[in-house]
């Protein structure tokens, strides 16, 4: 059965290593977040904002390239990558209460979750007009035939 346009099979190996990327970039957040309260520089504010609003994006994108699939709406995949982005923010703020000198910051998860929406959206983009590009570019030449 031939693949209508719009819901072309993405590439497996892409999909591999997104789903890898994703696994690394939790490891090195969890990682990050064990770092004790002590330890860490001083004044940190707009640096941890950054840092929050980049590492929840990027894990986004990868979420949502990995879970990208034909048999799903592009909005439910962003959607899916947005909600697991956001549960592991909130997991990784739990996980600091345990770590000394750190704390569960709400406004943390928030901007977690920013990101990851920023990512996920941003990367549906990307897909959706690279599928439409390659659809017009299919008719086009179907037209010079």
């Amino acid at each position: 059965m031939a693949n209508s346009g719009l819901r072309e099979k993405p590439k497996n190996t892409a999909r591999i290593i997104a789903a890898i990327g994703a696994v690394v970039l939790a490891v090195a957040i969890f990682i990050a977040s064990s770092i004790p309260g002590s330890d860490l520089p001083p004044q940190l504010n707009l640096w941890t904002i950054v840092a929050h609003f980049v590492e929840y994006l990027l894990l986004a994108v990868l979420l949502s390239t990995a879970l990208n699939s034909p048999k799903r709406a592009l909005w439910l995949t962003a959607v899916i990558a947005i909600v697991i982005a956001s549960l592991y923010g909130a997991s990784d703020e739990v996980h600091q209460l345990f770590v000394p000198g750190r704390n569960c910051d709400p406004l943390d998860w928030l901007t977690d979750t920013i990101g990851a929406t920023v990512g996920a959206v941003a990367t549906i983009w990307f897909i959706s007009a690279q599928k439409v590009k390659k659809s017009r570019a299919r008719d086009s030449s179907k037209k010079l035939r």
